[in-house]
């Protein structure tokens, strides 16, 4: 000790002469004293040992291995009160102990109380008993068991009182037989059922299990493993289970990471989410917790929030979306280019068609009516109303004439209407009083069926006609056959598919008012397309009607030197778990994903997020 080469403990398993706290005692506790008392009392009653309180263990095929040190505060620890109450309350003295604070630094330090072999004439040492009663009507006699210190069982204490622990030249060979019985008394009377070891079959990840186990409090605390490590979807899990056969917390260990310990309740919460009756699958779809690459997670059970990775849905989290209720599944917002929706117009073609389809499944959703009841459908209308899409419209045009009717939303009619039993269609129009309509909205609400999976499918189209606008943005080469044809900003074309994108997340409200608290049975997202279509005709034209192309309707000089011909009529992008950004994360988002886009086309210094900030 006086060295103080505290590393070369660290390495070493615990055992019948050596024992490591990462604690101090708590001496205002009675269990606090009680615990000292008997750990002192069960190295004198054995061959002695050092009890070092300033380290940290791992749990290691099942033994505990020195880990760290550990250095206590010198502030919590008062030599003299452990000194008095080791004297006061073990009974005979225990000779030459010895019990020292060491300092590692100016304000922690390493407590060694070093109890040395005592005579056997000495020995029993006794303790109030287990009950921790000052004054004890009641003795207990703890005792060394390889790393760990046990009660004497009350047969234990009365064979060694009726034997004699000592006789005339020293213990006889019974008085040993009845103390190895004795000891064998000694452990816990609860069944050790044959279970598997931490860890076990998982290769290389072993540690990791292990050492989460330690951190979690080892099986104390945590139970012990009911089966080997087994694979379940993007990474290895092993359950716990308590002393009583209850199931326990589950640990899980992703590539690359450290393990975790999941609290039960949450795990079960973790598996409805996976939306399947197999654990595999639906672990495979959610994911498993995303733990630290070099330390454990411990996750409470009270937990609100629980990050995952690894799951095909993608990243996303558990939520506590509802007080006190479960926690569900919630993506991370993110964007791709993937687009499987149906990209036709409803209604008449225009010559810039922009179209945002939302699709949304619930868990064991279904809508109860056979039919939307008017209240629905005008519901519908009322939350575009209550939307920003029809001040947008007003401002895409109002920017560039004189007089504009602000549109009003209203039920579609009409052979091109889209109503039916499980859908309604909404529809509002800017139409200058002397010209054809310039901008159009429709958007079809649809609950469910039997040929879709899908709880709901929403779309908002917005067309606009663009020839009307010849103050909007810069026409293309005068001379051509359309030179009065304006072109779409790409800022303006940001702040639309933006505007669509907030109208059209609101409309679950008309089919689940409370749809936000809903789990998720597959992620949700919203697809946008931005199409070309064919040129507008002047009146009396009898034309050939001319298909456009991307850059006959929108301005893409402001990205800079690109490709001379961009003979494309349509892109897109999509973005899964559009609920939650806020208006300025939507912007990012779809101005990011349009500068993808014309990268990919060839316009290598793109930079649609800098054009926003001018």
């Amino acid at each position: 000790m006086a060295s103080r080469s505290w590393d070369r403990f660290v390495g070493s398993p615990e055992s019948a002469v050596l024992d490591v706290k990462s604690g101090v005692y708590p001496l205002d506790d009675p269990a606090g004293t009680g615990e000292l008392i008997k750990d002192v009392a069960a190295f004198a009653n054995s061959r002695g040992g050092l009890l070092l309180v300033g380290f940290g263990t791992r749990v290691e095929n099942g033994r505990e291995i020195i880990d760290e040190l550990k250095p206590v505060p010198a502030r919590l620890v008062d030599v003299d009160r452990y000194r008095k109450l080791v004297r006061d309350r073990v009974r005979p003295l225990v000779r030459d102990l010895s019990i020292d604070f060491y300092p590692v630094d100016d304000e922690r330090g390493v407590l060694v109380i070093d109890i040395p072999s005592q005579p056997e004439t000495a020995k029993p040492f006794v303790v109030p008993g287990p009950d921790g009663r000052k004054t004890p009507t009641a003795v207990g006699v703890p005792i060394r068991d390889a790393d760990a210190t046990h009660w004497l069982s009350h047969d234990g204490l009365q064979r060694l009182l009726s034997t004699g622990w000592n006789a005339v030249g020293g213990p006889r060979a019974d008085i040993i037989d009845a103390l190895n019985k004795a000891v064998a008394a000694a452990v816990p009377a609860f069944p050790k059922p044959a279970h598997p070891e931490v860890g076990e079959g998982a290769g290389r990840q072993r540690r990791n299990f292990t050492t989460a186990y330690a951190a979690g409090g080892g099986q104390t605390a945590l139970g012990y493993p009911t089966q080997p490590v087994a694979a379940v979807g993007p990474g290895l899990i092993q359950p716990l289970a308590g002393r009583d056969g209850a199931p326990g917390p589950v640990m899980t260990v992703l590539p690359d990471r450290g393990g975790a310990v999941v609290p039960g309740d949450i795990w079960e919460d973790l598996c409805e989410a996976g939306n399947a009756a197999d654990t595999e699958t639906a672990i495979s779809n959610v994911g498993l917790p995303s733990a630290p690459a070099t330390t454990s997670l411990l996750i409470r059970a009270d937990a609100q929030t629980v990050e995952l990775e690894g799951g095909r849905w993608g990243p996303g989290r558990l939520a506590q979306v509802s007080p006190g209720g479960r926690l569900l599944w919630r993506p991370h917002t993110s964007r791709d280019f993937e687009m499987h929706h149906n990209n036709f117009a409803t209604g008449e073609l225009t010559e810039l068609y922009l179209r945002a389809v939302l699709d949304v499944t619930w868990q064991s959703w279904k809508y109860r009516p056979q039919s939307l009841p008017v209240a629905v459908r005008q519901r519908h209308r009322d939350l575009l109303t209550e939307s920003g899409l029809a001040a947008h419209m007003s401002k895409l045009v109002h920017r560039h004439t004189e007089e504009v009717v602000a549109p009003a939303w209203n039920l579609a009619s009409g052979s091109d209407s889209n109503h039916s039993a499980i859908s309604s269609h909404v529809r509002a129009q800017i139409t200058p009083p002397d010209g054809p309509p310039v901008v159009t909205a429709n958007s079809v609400l649809q609950t469910g069926n039997w040929r879709s999976p899908s709880s709901v499918l929403a779309t908002v189209d917005l067309g606009t006609n663009l020839r009307p606008l010849p103050k909007l943005h810069r026409p293309l080469n005068p001379g051509s056959m359309q030179a009065m044809r304006s072109r779409l900003s790409l800022v303006d074309l940001v702040d639309s598919l933006v505007a669509m994108w907030e109208a059209i997340v609101s409309l679950p409200e008309a089919l689940e008012p409370d749809f936000m608290r809903l789990p998720y049975a597959a992620p949700p997202f919203v697809v946008f397309y931005i199409h070309a279509g064919t040129a507008a005709r002047d009146a009396g034209d009898e034309g050939v009607a001319h298909q456009l192309n991307l850059p006959d309707v929108l301005d893409l000089t402001p990205l800079g030197d690109g490709p001379h011909d961009v003979s494309r009529t349509q892109t897109g992008l999509r973005i899964v778990g559009p609920f939650e950004p806020d208006r300025a994360a939507r912007q990012r988002l779809v101005a990011d994903s349009l500068n993808d886009l014309a990268l990919s086309w060839g316009f290598l210094t793109a930079d649609v997020n800098g054009l926003l900030s001018n």
